[in-house]
């Protein structure tokens, strides 16, 4: 037998014990109120491969008798207008991943859990505390994710080793002197050499992320508990301007500014130490430049405070229109298992949500930071995630390119993010 056919076949045989474990036993289960198995249940995802959910719903199949079918659908771009256009028209599948945000602006199309297949104190036991805090409205759970992300520190061996940096930066101070270290600039204000890919927004991949992580790293609520949006204060400025002076030729931090490549780009080819982004991009640069010797660090605190990352992720839901909800939901449970989901997320290759998962992950040289960083994860409810970033993207660029004060740049943003909001939404 060669490797892979055992691979698939000892991934087979542990998902089927994974089942066992989940007590679906041997036999078609009864279906329950409300609930038909006669048609095969449709399963809509993004990052699993269907060569990776090809076992697992086979044996899910064989051992419950409920038929499944997976689609990847190829366009992240269009997926969320494909979806709701397929729901809309009643050709959506029972089962989708969503935005861990959409739970917040799109709960209509999402069926709660019912509470025999998993209730919110077994939600808080099994998976990190930034899980309950996204997916759980109203006492019922909206959806289960096999894996969280969190931003983190990617950095370039070579280059911190160069500049007498024995280890990546932990604090922003840490973080400032390192940018001081590493930064060559020219005569002519040309940078040569720069230390992070931080400061602006329009070269930079999820610019928006690291400027809210480090609000939220301040201790900003930026969604107050009465619902309004608070940026026009004095934390988020420091956070504003900490983040802008990184592309600010004045300041000693100066790094990075417009006229840059793109951020992943720019890390990739040697040009910028250090970037911030999320585990899925380590196959970016290992693809862009193989011979890279780059690694990842936890992302920067500041000094005394509570330890904070920012999550990102897309958890499973299922339509309100499935036929089969409580079938649905015993497969979506039976996904992000303590079993189960390990090999989704291997073959993935992301990080785990659940508690459980975390302790073999950490050795893991490259997703053993972002298994750790996930325990301390935040985020917080947008309702509008494609125009949030965009506000905080114009906002960061018209401060670099002086079109606005920090000041004026925050309230506007601050107005902008609070239309996106439906009068008496409770956020």
């Amino acid at each position: 037998m060669s490797p892979r056919l055992k691979t698939a076949a000892l991934t087979l045989l542990i998902v089927v014990s994974a089942i066992s474990v989940l007590g679906f036993g041997c036999r078609r289960p009864q279906n329950r109120v409300g609930d038909s198995t006669s048609q095969a249940l449709v399963v809509w995802g993004l990052w699993q491969e269907s060569a990776s959910m090809d076992p697992i719903v086979k044996a899910f199949t064989e051992q419950t008798g409920i038929a499944v079918e997976y689609k990847k659908i190829a366009s992240v771009a269009t997926y969320e207008r494909e979806l709701l256009e397929a729901l809309a028209e009643g050709r959506g599948p029972d089962i989708f991943v969503i935005h861990h945000t959409w739970v917040e602006s799109k709960r209509g199309i999402m069926s709660p859990a019912p509470a025999e297949v998993i209730n919110v104190r077994q939600l808080q036991d099994e998976f990190v505390s930034v899980v309950a805090q996204d997916v759980v409205r109203d006492g019922f759970v909206y959806a289960l994710p096999t894996s969280v992300d969190t931003l983190a520190l990617y950095y370039n061996r070579d280059l911190l080793s160069g500049a007498s940096i024995a280890r990546p930066p932990r604090t922003w101070q840490d973080f400032q002197r390192a940018a001081e270290s590493i930064t060559r600039v020219s005569r002519l204000g040309v940078i040569e050499q720069s230390a992070a890919t931080l400061g602006t927004a329009s070269n930079v991949n999820r610019a928006g992320d690291i400027l809210q992580l480090l609000m939220i790293q301040s201790g900003l609520d930026i969604v107050r508990g009465d619902g309004r949006i608070d940026l026009a204060n004095q934390v988020a400025e420091t956070a504003l301007t900490f983040y802008t002076d990184f592309s600010n030729k004045s300041k000693k931090v100066y790094t990075w500014d417009l006229s840059q490549d793109f951020s992943i780009d720019a890390f990739a080819e040697g040009e910028s130490a250090m970037m911030f982004n999320y585990s899925h991009h380590i196959s970016t640069i290992k693809a862009k430049n193989p011979r890279l010797n780059f690694a990842i660090a936890p992302v920067p605190q500041i000094a005394d405070s509570t330890q904070v990352a920012f999550a990102n992720y897309w958890p499973f839901a299922v339509s309100p229109a499935s036929q089969s909800p409580t079938a649905a939901w015993q497969f979506v449970r039976f996904l992000t298992d303590t079993s189960v989901a390990p090999l989704i997320n291997e073959a993935q290759g992301a990080p785990p949500a659940r508690r459980d998962n975390i302790e073999a992950v950490r050795s893991n040289p490259e997703l053993g930071v972002f298994a750790d960083q996930s325990l301390i994860a935040r985020t917080w409810p947008r309702v509008d995630i494609v125009a949030t970033d965009t506000i905080f993207n114009a906002m960061i660029d018209e401060v670099v390119t002086g079109s606005i004060t920090i000041k004026d740049a925050l309230r506007r943003a601050q107005d902008q993010l609070q239309l996106l909001i439906p009068n008496n939404a409770n956020i």
